[in-house]
């Protein structure tokens, strides 16, 4: 097969696209709008940047031209809370993405406990393992839609000490994250292993 984007619909480009991209890891955002809404909602066009400082990038879609909540709160406030997606909150992760009105939130649609950050305003999810203080670094408006790309700054991490190995870092196992694949279907970690990289 041979598949030429130039010449094809958007939506036949997504049903390629978003097929060999994968897996695909989830950063569920928490971001709160101006009017003191907290929103919620996962994007698997996500992925790290660079160590020092981390840096992350979001790739934000949008709905009939108009932007998402997440990208519109996190450009107007600068902040966003980020949180590992793990396949034992996957259900609820999923039902966050519903289209709801902007004075609505998912923290109340999908009953979920709110935890103060530290440093920004965006909430925490209390019952997840991994939440990450974001500052937002960077935005660009990228492709025909237009997407808007963002990169964020962690500026915090929390870690829940039970996801830990013995050594005291973030142990993949016992996180289990969830991934995107194509479609509707969702991926966890399967078989783990170690490989030496050459000297």
């Amino acid at each position: 097969m041979k598949f030429n984007p130039e010449n094809a619909s958007a939506l036949d480009i997504v049903r390629i696209f978003y097929r060999v991209l994968i897996p695909r890891p989830i950063a569920w955002v928490s971001t709160k709008s101006k009017n003191g809404i907290d929103n919620l909602a996962p994007f698997s066009f996500y992925g790290g940047v660079c160590a020092n400082p981390p840096i992350v990038s979001l790739g934000i879609g949008r709905r009939k031209d108009n932007q998402k909540d997440t990208a519109k709160n996190l450009i107007e406030t600068g902040e966003c809370v980020i949180h590992l997606a793990t396949e034992s909150r996957s259900e609820t992760i999923v039902k966050s993405s519903l289209e709801i009105d902007a004075d609505t939130s998912e923290f109340d649609v999908c009953e979920l406990e709110r935890k103060e950050a530290d440093i920004v305003n965006a909430k925490i999810v209390a019952e997840m393992p991994v939440a990450m203080e974001c500052k937002m670094y960077k935005h660009l408006e990228v492709g025909k839609g237009p997407v808007d790309f963002i990169l964020v700054e962690i500026i915090k991490f929390h870690i829940d000490d039970t996801y830990l190995d013995s050594r005291g870092y973030p142990d993949a196992e016992k996180l289990n994250p969830l991934s995107r694949l194509g479609g509707r279907e969702y991926s966890s970690i399967g078989n783990i292993w170690t490989i030496n990289r050459p000297e």
